[in-house]
């Protein structure tokens, strides 16, 4: 593992539990008005995507309630952030849906 990687993996650590809160407080309560702008920039026919960091899974469960079929499988390289992103999808109700799992963008685990 890289210093970087191991840098930003300390950094998001801690955040885990409170990133949502810091989100909305400094965006001005616009973070959930950005999720929806992106996600509407999603294909509706895209009946599989990818979140890339997808740190507490915000955007996962949007991308899957945009689209009653679409399966989301979210990476991150946290794995306190994916805890707190897994809760998120359970209370959600989307767990089966929405997959989270552990990894780094620069070396996606997939064929």
């Amino acid at each position: 593992m890289s210093a970087r990687t191991e840098h930003a993996r300390e950094l998001f650590a801690p955040l885990g539990p409170t990133y949502d809160r810091y989100a909305s407080l400094l965006s001005f309560g616009q973070d959930p008005r950005w999720r929806r702008i992106l996600v509407s920039r999603v294909p509706s026919s895209a009946e599989r995507v990818l979140d890339v960091a997808c740190g507490t899974a915000a955007v996962s469960i949007e991308l899957a309630r945009a689209e009653p079929t679409r399966i989301v499988t979210g990476i991150d390289q946290s794995t306190e952030m994916l805890v707190a992103g897994r809760v998120r999808v359970e209370r959600a109700g989307l767990g089966g849906r929405i997959e989270l799992r552990e990894g780094r963008a620069e070396s996606l685990p997939f064929a």
